[in-house]
C-alpha cells in the first residue's frame, strides 16, 4: 500500500514539472480522426430537443506551429447520423490551439471559428457559422508521430450544437 502511495505521488509530481516544448516555429502537422458524433437541435416547435441514435465521425486537419506553444489549424469534421431520419454535418474551421508538453503526455486546448453545414433528418439543408471549442491530448510514440483522443464542441448563432469525440493519429515534420 505504501509502495502504490509512493508511486502514485511520484507520477503526479513528473507530471506537474512541464517539460521543455519541442515544438518550434515553422513545425507542421497533420491529423486524421475518427469516432462518435452527436447533435442537439429544437424540433420545428421548438418544445422539445432532438438528437441521434447513433452518429460517427471522421475529421482531418493541418497545423503550423506559430512558437513553441501555439499553432494555427484547419480543421474539417464530417459527420453522419441515424436516428430520426438519416442526417449529415460538415464542419469547416481555422482556429489556435496552445499545447502544454508534459513528457510524453501532451494535453491542448484548441478554438477555431468556421461553418457548419447541415442537413437530412430533423434538419433543412444549411449554412451556419459556428465556434468550435476542443482538446485532448496526444501520447508521443516519436519526435514525428503521436496518437490521443480528442472531443470537440461546436454551436455558435446556430440552434445546432454538435459534440464529437475519439482517437487521433498526427504525423509532424518540419521542426529543425
Amino acid at each position: 500500500m505504501r509502495r502504490v502511495a509512493i508511486a502514485q505521488l511520484g507520477l503526479a509530481v513528473a507530471l506537474a514539472i512541464p517539460g521543455t516544448a519541442s515544438a518550434g516555429e515553422g513545425e507542421r502537422a497533420v491529423s486524421v480522426a475518427a469516432g462518435y458524433a452527436t447533435y442537439a437541435t429544437p424540433d420545428d416547435e421548438m418544445m422539445a430537443t432532438l438528437s441521434p441514435t447513433a452518429g460517427a465521425a471522421v475529421s482531418a486537419g493541418y497545423e503550423r506551429a506559430l512558437g513553441d506553444e501555439v499553432s494555427w489549424r484547419a480543421d474539417l469534421l464530417i459527420a453522419g447520423y441515424l436516428g430520426g431520419g438519416t442526417a449529415g454535418s460538415a464542419l469547416g474551421t481555422v482556429g489556435l490551439v496552445y499545447r502544454i508538453d508534459v513528457l510524453k503526455y501532451v494535453p491542448y486546448v484548441d478554438v477555431g471559428v468556421g461553418a457548419l453545414t447541415r442537413g437530412g433528418g430533423p434538419f433543412e439543408l444549411g449554412v451556419e457559422p459556428a465556434l468550435r471549442i476542443g482538446g485532448g491530448v496526444d501520447i508521443l510514440q516519436s519526435r514525428a508521430r503521436s496518437w490521443g483522443v480528442v472531443a470537440t464542441l461546436t454551436s455558435f448563432a446556430s440552434t445546432t450544437t454538435t459534440f464529437s469525440a475519439g482517437l487521433r493519429s498526427t504525423w509532424r515534420w518540419g521542426y529543425f
